[in-house]
């Protein structure tokens, strides 16, 4: 990260504080975001709301985790010594998920809960046993999974349910219909976010943080452009999305003359309301996208659970600089209550610095709490609680409001 910027935000990190600590009301329970580092701007490129990451927390952060999972669920009126229902994706064959979900599960027992685990949905090819399924994880520990209908039964004997489900495909009426706590909310799911809503309200903030910081915004933040209705395997639409790049590509290269920047811009096609690094490639120029083979076609028309796509965010490509040994990496924040509570670096053996290190090849490899303790950490911690006040004002909008999925901000307090 270039040492000026980096000196300019720790400078003047107890204003940020401040700032951050005013904003931060109802924040998510957890999130994670992606922080790609390109030397000359620093920048969240997605955040999640449902993060998959509990596992690839080094173990010196689990007492940090602890203290502030406690915070934000006293803060939602789920005390110590309640019962949680732990909701699961359906990824009985991801043992990595898994390991997530075991890793969570120890995390909220050691802040004094009980704590049970369900899918949302039934798992039609795996084995119940006594409304149970036993499932093995990436290192042999052992997850159980109530199934759906059987939890549903016994709502009344928890006290909140903890959602680590994205909801792509929509959420069940069980868990629509409880009278208990759904944290995070079950309205902002993958079926109702979008990125491009987010990145409004993550652009705007960071305008404030700019401010503060005395830069330009564009150091922090994306430049992007967001499109409606399309199919991605027709020529039409193919060349309305190719315009629209060309645009965009247009306005990234004017930041780069202003900052004499020697880089190719570059820019990614994602699903506007897509996850797990589906339903998105990335292009050197919007020519492209016209041409674009049937494979990559296919990768654009559905995302997450089979789902097509029709809305997309064009999003300024960040290049990475970071590395793990001799591959490109990116790092990966994730928060409780909004705060700090540990990262870690994906990387990926098979792709380069302007590609999605969220595909095939990817690996993770945990930080610790000492390697951690630097101005590199700091600042890419302020930008996620920046994303995560961003998540703060979606998750407002959609459950106040019942906001579909669209770029457009509604008033919310």
């Amino acid at each position: 990260m270039n040492r000026l910027l980096q000196n300019k935000i720790v400078a003047r990190s107890a204003q940020i504080d401040e700032w951050l600590r005013a904003l931060e009301k109802d924040v998510p329970l957890f999130m994670s975001a992606d922080i790609r580092d390109a030397g000359f701007k620093i920048s969240s490129i997605d955040a999640n709301l449902y993060p998959a990451g509990f596992n690839n927390l080094d173990p010196s952060f689990h007492p940090l985790a602890i203290e502030h999972l406690k915070a934000a669920l006293v803060h939602y009126g789920v005390n110590p010594g309640g019962r949680l229902l732990l909701v699961s994706e359906e990824h009985t064959r991801n043992l990595f998920y898994l390991e997530n979900i075991h890793a969570l599960t120890r995390l909220l027992r050691a802040a004094g809960y009980t704590v049970d685990v369900a899918s949302q949905f039934a798992i039609a090819e795996e084995p119940y046993a006594n409304h149970v399924l036993a499932l093995k994880t990436a290192s042999g520990n052992m997850v159980h999974l109530l199934e759906p209908s059987y939890a549903a039964a016994r709502l009344n004997e928890y006290a909140a349910i903890i959602m680590n489900h994205d909801s792509s495909a929509g959420t069940a009426d069980w868990i629509k219909n409880a009278a208990i706590p759904v944290l995070p909310p079950w309205q902002a799911g993958w079926h109702s976010r979008s990125k491009a809503r987010h990145f409004a309200h993550y652009r705007s903030l960071m305008n404030e943080l700019a401010s503060i910081v005395g830069v330009d915004p564009w150091f922090f933040a994306p430049l992007d452009a967001h499109i409606t209705g399309i199919d991605i395997n027709t020529d039409a639409d193919r060349a309305k999305v190719s315009e629209l790049a060309a645009q965009l590509l247009q306005q990234i290269q004017a930041k780069y003359d202003e900052y004499q920047i020697k880089e190719k811009p570059f820019v990614f096609l994602k699903s506007d309301h897509g996850t797990y690094g589906m339903a998105m490639l990335s292009f050197d120029s919007a020519g492209e996208i016209l041409d674009i083979n049937r494979k990559d076609k296919n990768k654009l028309f559905k995302g997450k659970s089979s789902v097509v796509v029709k809305d997309y965010l064009l999003q300024e490509g960040v290049p990475t600089i970071l590395r793990e040994a001799e591959h490109y990496s990116e790092t990966v924040v994730m928060l409780a209550n909004n705060q700090f509570i540990g990262c870690f670096a994906r990387a990926n053996e098979q792709k380069g610095a302007r590609t999605s290190l969220n595909s095939t090849g990817m690996y993770f490899k945990p930080h610790t709490l000492a390697a951690a303790d630097n101005d590199a950490t700091r600042v890419a911690a302020i930008i996620t609680r920046v994303a995560g006040i961003a998540l703060q004002r979606e998750i407002c909008e959609l459950v106040a409001h019942g906001a579909p999925g669209t770029a457009e901000p509604l008033p919310c307090p």
